[in-house]
């Protein structure tokens, strides 16, 4: 059951938020515009990533393949962020945990993931409207690794979920298109019901966080690929 994966889940409340940017003039915010406001039925988020420890009891209990750099000292701690998996193994992993525990467990769609960032006042980041240095890991930190998951109970959200910026980023359900911010329903969006990548936000230990770790920026990978700071959390409606 998800009591032994000793997961714990952040109560989102429902209702409505900001998400997206508003137009800079860059191309690259481009896929996050326009800035409205989106409103979501009540749900739980992880609040942490799926670790490596929880993820091996996956691997030996369904003899599942282990992670790409299963064996990197750099990313292989037990309490930090499960990293190499692609989301179809996120997906498989969730199927485990739905047989196991009778719950209707999943991936968080990525604007349950913004909520759970940003709140609803519309900040740039999960601790405010100004990048800070040392709340999370990401490029700037030069650590050049995965942080066990809490590391930086400075920047946790203001919902109380950790690591929404920086370590790892985060795989989401929804399908990735540049122009979906244009014609997605307000209330609880799913994104494309067809494409080619799948959603990750949150920014990583490897990417620029000024950028790359704003609750806005969207970013996609194909959901085959499995790399070195791509992980995911676990969601549930309530």
């Amino acid at each position: 059951m998800i009591e032994i994966l000793n997961y714990p889940l952040t109560q989102i409340p429902a209702g409505p938020f900001t998400m997206g940017t508003l137009p800079t003039g860059l191309r690259k915010t481009d896929p996050e515009e326009p800035q409205r406001s989106v409103t979501l039925d009540v749900y739980a988020i992880g609040t942490y990533h799926v670790t490596n420890a929880q993820y091996a009891q996956f691997v030996e209990d369904t003899d599942y393949p282990t992670p790409l750099f299963w064996g990197d000292e750099r990313f292989n701690g037990a309490a930090c962020p499960v990293v190499g998996i692609s989301w179809h193994d996120a997906e498989n992993f969730l199927e485990w945990l739905r047989a196991i525990a009778g719950k209707a467990y999943r991936l968080p769609t990525e604007a349950e993931w913004e909520k759970a960032a940003r709140s609803t006042d519309g900040r740039e980041y999960p601790w405010g409207n100004d990048w800070t240095l040392g709340k999370a890991n990401t490029s700037e930190a030069r650590l050049k690794r995965l942080t066990p998951i809490g590391s930086y109970p400075e920047g946790v959200s203001p919902y109380g979920c950790h690591d929404m910026a920086g370590n790892a980023y985060s795989w989401c359900s929804d399908w990735f298109h540049a122009q979906t911010y244009q014609y997605s329903p307000n209330e609880n969006p799913q994104g494309a019901v067809e494409g080619r990548r799948k959603v990750i936000r949150g920014g990583s230990w490897v990417a620029r966080g000024e950028f790359a770790a704003r609750c806005a920026n969207r970013a996609a990978y194909e959901p085959l690929r499995a790399v070195h700071n791509v992980s995911f959390r676990i969601a549930i409606d309530l």
